[in-house]
C-alpha cells in the first residue's frame, strides 16, 4: 500500500498509510484483572494491623495473663484471706525447699544473745530451737552472741509444745483420730489412730480438769492438710499475699472496667454532640464541663460519702461525675477536626443525616485517637482508687487493690515483699495498657487501611 505524505503540527513531513492506523489489540480481550487478595472488613483489617504491632501484642498477652491469674489464683489457692490468723503473721516467702539458700523460707538472725537456759542457746520463746542452724558463735564485750539461720515455716508450722483444752481433745477422739485410755497400771496412754491427728504425744503429768500439755504438729492443728507454702509470704494479719493481691486485682479490675465503660460511652456522646453541632450548644456544654472540672475529685467523693453513705455505688457515682471529661474533650477535638473534611461535605450534599455522618463517617476516623487515650482509664481508675483509699475515702473494708497497697505500705522497709508484688502487678498493667492502646490507635485508624 502506498504511503502518503503528511505534515504534523510542527511542520515536519512524514509518510503514513492506512495500515499504520490499525488497532494493535484487535484480537486481544481487554478486561479488568482479578484481585489476588480476598475482600476484607474494617474490623478484619484492624485486627491484621494490630497483629503486626509486636509491642501491642505483647501488651495484650500480659494483660490477658494478669486477668487470667486474677480469675484462677483465688480459686486455686486454698488459703483463707477473709479472717485474720494471728499465729501466721508476716511469714516470709517460700518457693524452694529448705537448704537452697534462696526463696526457701529461711532467714538469718544476727546478734541474738545466748540463752543459758536453752539447750543450744536459742531462746525458745522467740524461736523454735529445733528449726535453727547456728552459723556463728562469738563473744563481744563479754557477752555471748549467736548468728543462726532458722526455718520460719518449720518454726511456725512444725512440732511444738502446746496446751490443749479438753474440748479440742474430745473433738479429735470423736473423729476417730486418736484415743486416750488407762492401762493395767491405771496410767493414761495416748494412741494416735489417724495421720490427720495433730497430736504426737501427751504429757499426762500436766493434766488437769480442763487442759493438758502436748506435742502438736502446728499445721495440722490449724487445719491444713500439708505444711503451707506462701510464694510471697503473709501480711500482718496472716493472710496470703499472693491470693489477696489477685483477689483485690479482680475486684478492682471489674470495678474499674465498669466505671471506665460508663465514662467512655457518656463522654463519647457528650463530645460528639458538642463537636459536631458546635455553636451555642458547644459553648454551653463546654462551660458546664469547665465548671464541673474545677471541683476537686476529693471534694466530690467526700460530699457524696457524707450525704449518701459509705457504699460501693456512691463511690462509683462520685468517680463517674468527672471521669468522662477526658473522653469528651478528645471526642470533641476529633469531631472538629473531621466534620469539615471533603468526604463529610460530599455525604451531606447527597442527603446523609446527622446520625449517619456522626456514626458512619466521622466517628470511625476519630475512634483511633479516642480509644488510645481512653484505654488508659482502667489503670488510672485503679490508681485513683488506691489514692483515695490511702486517704480513707476509698472502698473501706473491701479487698480492693487500693486497700491492699494502702495497708501494706507501712511495711515497705521491714517486709518489702508485701508491697513489691502489688506494685509489680500495677506497673505491668499500666505499661501493658499503654502498649495495647497504641496498637488499637493504629489498628482503628482508617487512613492506615491496607498499609503494611
Amino acid at each position: 500500500m502506498t504511503k502518503d505524505k503528511f505534515v504534523d503540527a510542527n511542520g515536519v513531513e512524514f509518510n503514513a498509510s492506512a495500515d499504520d492506523f490499525e488497532l494493535v489489540q484487535l484480537d486481544t480481550k481487554i478486561h479488568d484483572q482479578k484481585f489476588d487478595t480476598k475482600p476484607t472488613t474494617f474490623f478484619k483489617d484492624a485486627l491484621r494491623r494490630f497483629g503486626k504491632n509486636k509491642s501491642s501484642v505483647v501488651g495484650a498477652i500480659i494483660i490477658s495473663l494478669i486477668v487470667l491469674l486474677a480469675i484462677i489464683v483465688p480459686f486455686a489457692s486454698p488459703y483463707d484471706i477473709d479472717n485474720s490468723h494471728p499465729s501466721e503473721t508476716l511469714i516470709i516467702p517460700k518457693l524452694f525447699d529448705k537448704g537452697t539458700g534462696f526463696w526457701d523460707g529461711t532467714k538469718m538472725v544476727y546478734g541474738q544473745p545466748y540463752d543459758e537456759n536453752s539447750e543450744n542457746g536459742i531462746n525458745p520463746s522467740l524461736f523454735n530451737p529445733s528449726s535453727a542452724v547456728i552459723v556463728n558463735d562469738y563473744v563481744k564485750d563479754g557477752v555471748r552472741y549467736l548468728d543462726f539461720r532458722y526455718d520460719v515455716y518449720d518454726s511456725t508450722y512444725g512440732l511444738r509444745k502446746k496446751t490443749l483444752y479438753r474440748v479440742e481433745i474430745e473433738k479429735y477422739i470423736e473423729n476417730g483420730w486418736c484415743k486416750i485410755e488407762k492401762n493395767a497400771a491405771g496410767e493414761y496412754v495416748f494412741t494416735k489412730l489417724s495421720d490427720k491427728c495433730p497430736i504426737e504425744s501427751m504429757d499426762f503429768s500436766t493434766i488437769d480438769d480442763s487442759s493438758i500439755t502436748a506435742e502438736v504438729i502446728q499445721y495440722k492443728y490449724l487445719g491444713y492438710d500439708s505444711m503451707p507454702r506462701y510464694l510471697f509470704g503473709t501480711d500482718n494479719l496472716g493472710r496470703d499475699v499472693l491470693k489477696r493481691s489477685f483477689v483485690g486485682l479482680r475486684y478492682s479490675l471489674i470495678f474499674a472496667i465498669c466505671i471506665a465503660t460508663i465514662c467512655f460511652v457518656f463522654g463519647l456522646v457528650w463530645g460528639s454532640v458538642s463537636g459536631y453541632f458546635g455553636g451555642n450548644l458547644d459553648l454551653f456544654l463546654e462551660r458546664f464541663k469547665d465548671i464541673l472540672a474545677g471541683v476537686p475529685l476529693v471534694v466530690i467523693v467526700t460530699l457524696f460519702r457524707l450525704h449518701l453513705g459509705d457504699r460501693l455505688w456512691v463511690f462509683a457515682l462520685a468517680l463517674c461525675i468527672t471521669g468522662w471529661m477526658g473522653t469528651a474533650s478528645r471526642a470533641r477535638t476529633q469531631f472538629y477536626r473531621f466534620k469539615g473534611r471533603e468526604y463529610v461535605l460530599a455525604s451531606r450534599t447527597l442527603g446523609a443525616s446527622d446520625t449517619r455522618l456522626i456514626f458512619r463517617h466521622i466517628l470511625p476516623n476519630a475512634m483511633g485517637t479516642i480509644i488510645t487515650s481512653s484505654v488508659l482509664m482502667v489503670p488510672s481508675l485503679i490508681f485513683t482508687e488506691a489514692t483515695l483509699s490511702y486517704l480513707g475515702l476509698g472502698l473501706n473494708g473491701s479487698n480492693s487493690f487500693g486497700n491492699i497497697l494502702s495497708e501494706n505500705q507501712a511495711f515497705l522497709q521491714t517486709y518489702p515483699m508485701l508491697i513489691v508484688l502489688p506494685a509489680i502487678i500495677i506497673s505491668l498493667l499500666m505499661i501493658s495498657f499503654n502498649l495495647f492502646g497504641n496498637g488499637l490507635r493504629d489498628a482503628f485508624n482508617p487512613s492506615l487501611k491496607g498499609s503494611e
